[in-house]
């Protein structure tokens, strides 16, 4: 399959690109910033068989996405799959502390993006008669709220909210159009973003973080083999389900998870 996946550099979206060619499938990413694109486009060229090319694209920018379309269809003739997956959080500070330039950019990153990839893909993939769209979700999503991240948290409740509305909008096209859950994942978004490792509330917090989170390399082949296989839009794909959450509340006196160490 041909796949585009939006904010792939790093993070979640770049474990999701090299899973994917890991399978032999052919990915194009996507960053801001060109000289990331090509870093990873020299990590990803070393794995599996698949093809892997690289477009810099700001998600707030139609435009932008609308070349990113342009080049995978250039390079592998069709898209069956776009992740619109780019997406960052603000600095865990209140309403009245926050930059309005980073209010800015988390609103026009995180759901104007998205909406704008959204579109692109749709209109694609209408002419091509197929397609797969999935919208990432993040804190906040499900309704949750937490104390500092109100810019984020509301974005990603936006997420659900239109990706469900357009999944109903096409439900009668060939496409199919859903959410992807990747619970709560080490990355940057998380160490720096919700959580500052080091912190106090990092710290604060750490026992439950290693209970509940998980690394890139462990929900990327969860995730990928359940786009690759979804065939009913509207619905969620979660990396772990609130029963694996229960039961890792309930060994936790008994086996130790320790998600932020590396080993060597």
């Amino acid at each position: 399959m041909n796949i585009v996946i939006t904010g792939s550099t790093k993070g979640i979206g770049f474990g999701l690109a090299a899973e994917f060619v890991a399978q032999g499938h052919n990915v194009v990413i996507s960053s801001r910033q060109a000289a990331a694109v090509e870093a990873a486009l020299v990590q990803l060229r070393q794995i599996g068989t698949g093809k892997v090319e690289g477009c810099a694209a700001d998600v707030s920018r139609i435009d932008d996405l609308r070349g990113l379309w342009a080049q995978a269809i250039a390079a592998f003739r069709s898209v069956d799959i776009w992740v619109n997956n780019a997406g960052i959080s603000n600095r865990r500070l209140s309403l009245a502390e926050l930059p309005a330039e980073q209010i800015e950019s988390v609103v026009s990153t995180n759901l104007i993006g998205l909406i704008n990839g959204s579109k692109v893909a749709v209109e694609g993939m209408l002419v091509q008669g197929s397609g797969k769209i999935f919208n990432m979700e993040g804190f906040g999503s499900d309704g949750l709220i937490a104390a500092g991240i109100s810019v984020y948290g509301t974005t990603k409740r936006g997420v659900r909210y239109f990706t469900k509305s357009i999944a109903r909008e096409y439900r009668a096209s060939p496409l199919v159009i859903g959410l992807v859950n990747p619970g709560v994942v080490v990355t940057e978004l998380l160490t720096k973003g919700l959580y500052e490792t080091g912190s106090d509330m990092f710290e604060q917090r750490k026992r439950f973080l290693n209970i509940v989170a998980d690394r890139v390399e462990t929900v990327a082949p969860i995730l990928t083999k359940a786009m690759l296989t979804a065939d009913k839009t509207g619905k969620s794909i979660k990396a772990v389900t609130a029963w694996q959450i229960l039961a890792r509340f309930v060994c936790s006196p008994f086996v130790k998870r320790d998600v932020f160490h590396v080993a060597d």
